[in-house]
């Protein structure tokens, strides 16, 4: 296993046992916190420490990053723009250097 895929492990199985942990002192916390619904949230809070540390393993990030707040004013497509990463846009007269 590569240092990344490790890391990545180390980072879900970390994850993973902070949201079993919501999920079983406070469901409704769970699904505010981690964006989950209702059969995750109980699914996620049954889950044995073996079943989490598969999970992750999976080489996969588990973790869901959700915004804070979306902007008054702002259409979502803008707000999911503000995310991208910035790729310079190169004109004809950059090339000409």
């Amino acid at each position: 296993m590569s240092t990344l895929d490790e890391d990545l492990a180390r980072l879900n199985f970390e994850y993973l046992m902070l949201a079993r942990e919501c999920a079983r002192s406070n469901p409704a916390e769970t699904a505010w916190r981690f964006g989950l619904d209702k059969d995750r949230i109980e699914k996620l809070a049954e889950m044995t420490l073996e079943h989490l540390r598969e999970q992750a393993e999976s080489s996969r990030a588990v973790i869901q990053l959700l915004p804070v707040f979306v902007p008054s004013g702002l259409a979502m497509g803008t707000y999911v723009e503000l995310f991208q990463p910035c790729i310079p846009r190169w004109t004809n007269e950059d090339s000409a250097i």
